[in-house]
């Protein structure tokens, strides 16, 4: 499994960096890319269009968006285990910036995936999504992490 998480703003909180480096040492094969945030709406398309140059035609897109489907932690990591067992073994995440993600870039997912109602701050909302993989994979491996 191959994973590469695409994120809208750079991270600069060092706790935060921290706690994703830690996961991504525990994870074999993961990559995070970061594209400039736009700083008014108009700029979403200009983020998409960058977004959508970092992804291949091959590559199972997951792009969490608030209208998304919500899952348990066991039905995400049956999910990756679909995919990565019966279309690709890549897949790849999208973080939106401070307006969501562009039409285009939501059409071009396999899957829009929603952790909760709430909005979050795109940069918790990596950690968060880091951990979720990472206990995904846990779980798939019967490891006691999940427990």
């Amino acid at each position: 499994m191959k994973i590469k998480i695409i994120c809208v703003g750079y991270l600069k909180q060092k706790p935060l960096n921290d706690l994703i480096a830690d996961y991504k040492k525990q994870i074999k094969d993961i990559t995070i890319l970061e594209i400039p945030d736009e700083k008014e709406l108009q700029g979403m398309k200009k983020e998409g269009e960058q977004i959508l140059n970092k992804i291949s035609k091959d590559e199972y897109v997951i792009a969490l968006a608030i209208e998304g489907k919500k899952m348990t932690s066991e039905a995400f990591a049956s999910v990756l285990d679909k995919v990565t067992t019966f279309q690709t073994p890549q897949i790849t995440f999208i973080i939106g910036g401070s307006f969501g993600l562009s039409d285009e870039v939501k059409e071009r997912s396999n899957m829009l995936l929603s952790f909760s109602d709430f909005t979050f701050p795109h940069q918790l909302m990596r950690l968060m999504l880091i951990e979720q993989i990472y206990r995904a994979i846990s779980i798939l491996k019967n490891h006691p992490y999940h427990k």
